[in-house]
């Protein structure tokens, strides 16, 4: 019973042992376009800092902190915009023992948020468009608990135009991936 018990319990460490950051997290945020061709924004540029203005990394998601996009919008003005969030981390399957990036349930929390109200950054005119949005995720600490520290982390965002008349279509998509702490 002791050897079953000493056998489980080295398989069990073995699948938590840590898997290495990917895609250079380790020193700096990924971040991309998940979005489809008739996606209007697109990201050019970005920055992170603190609330002072210094530049971040790794990232605290209990603290809030700025992320400043230059971006491109080529379509209309949108004044009305909601957000849904994935949150993914990278860790070992337990089934397989790979590392990959494991989707953390949210129940519908990160749905369709007022991405305007929530960023504070609203109209969103055509052309070029400095975003840069405060993100403070204290609201959501129940979510953020089940991060792991010093752990890879992705967001998948995607924002979709609520303007009066719109068929709510996606304007953009953004993966962004970061070592958080």
């Amino acid at each position: 019973m002791i050897g079953q018990l000493l056998v489980f319990a080295l398989a069990v460490s073995a699948v938590q042992s840590a898997c290495p950051y990917p895609n250079g997290t380790d020193m700096a945020i990924n971040m991309y376009s998940c979005g489809t061709s008739a996606d209007t924004i697109t990201i050019l540029d970005y920055t992170l800092s603190d609330m002072n203005g210094k530049p971040l990394y790794p990232v605290n998601p209990s603290k809030p902190f700025v992320i400043d996009m230059q971006s491109f919008n080529s379509g209309p003005t949108y004044t009305d915009i909601k957000a849904s969030v994935r949150i993914f981390e990278y860790q070992k399957s337990w089934t397989t023992g790979q590392c990959a990036w494991s989707e953390i349930p949210t129940f519908g929390a990160l749905d369709n948020i007022d991405a305007c109200d929530f960023a504070h950054n609203c109209p969103w005119l055509s052309g070029d468009l400095d975003l840069n949005m405060v993100l403070d995720f204290s609201d959501y600490s129940s979510i953020i608990s089940m991060l792991s520290k010093n752990a890879a982390v992705q967001l998948q965002l995607t924002l979709k135009n609520y303007n009066e008349g719109s068929k709510h279509e996606e304007i953009a998509c953004f993966i962004g991936q970061m070592k958080i702490d």
